[in-house]
């Protein structure tokens, strides 16, 4: 039970102040990394669909009063976010760790929903310049996300599985 639930809320509770107050520090244009989505995600993608759309719901909840932002807006952008994310979910964790592939079009679908979701809803430091603003700003968000969680997450471990990962990287043909 402890494992479940109070690590992970506590861990919100660090991840949150970092980032509203560390990761505004390396934005590019106004476009940042979200660390909480980004452990919310493998949140979700080690515990279910279900139980990771509950934990993003009160992630979000913590988040926008945490962020004196409109309180609801992260709450529906991480609960879709987690919603998605949940559909890659397996029983055995580590299968997704090791399809580099699958971890990151889990990343890229979540992350894609929140963006999208969020922007429109809750960020009000967005000038609508025209109508693919949105999108733009979600597309640029998610690939900052998705490196950051790469390099969070898959780098730093063990040498095998680097390798692993390299060689799925480098197999992947790009058209």
């Amino acid at each position: 039970m402890i494992q479940k639930i109070i690590i992970p809320i506590l861990l919100v509770f660090v991840l949150i102040p970092i980032q509203l107050v560390i990761m505004p520090l390396v934005s590019i244009s106004n476009i940042l990394p979200n660390v909480v989505l980004i452990y919310t995600i493998i949140y979700t993608l080690r515990n279910g669909q279900i139980t990771g759309t509950i934990f993003a719901f009160f992630v979000g909840l913590i988040f926008d009063i945490a962020s004196a932002g409109l309180i609801g807006s992260g709450m529906f952008s991480f609960t879709a976010a987690a919603f998605a994310a949940g559909y890659f979910h397996k029983d055995d964790f580590d299968e997704v760790l090791m399809n580099i592939k699958v971890f990151m079009v889990a990343f890229f679908t979540s992350s894609m929903v929140f963006f999208l979701l969020y922007s429109l809803l809750g960020m009000d430091s967005i000038v609508i310049a025209d109508k693919f603003s949105f999108l733009t700003f979600a597309l640029f968000s998610t690939v900052y996300n998705i490196i950051v969680a790469l390099s969070i997450y898959l780098i730093p471990r063990n040498r095998q599985w680097t390798k692993t990962i390299l060689v799925q990287i480098s197999a992947v043909e790009l058209y």
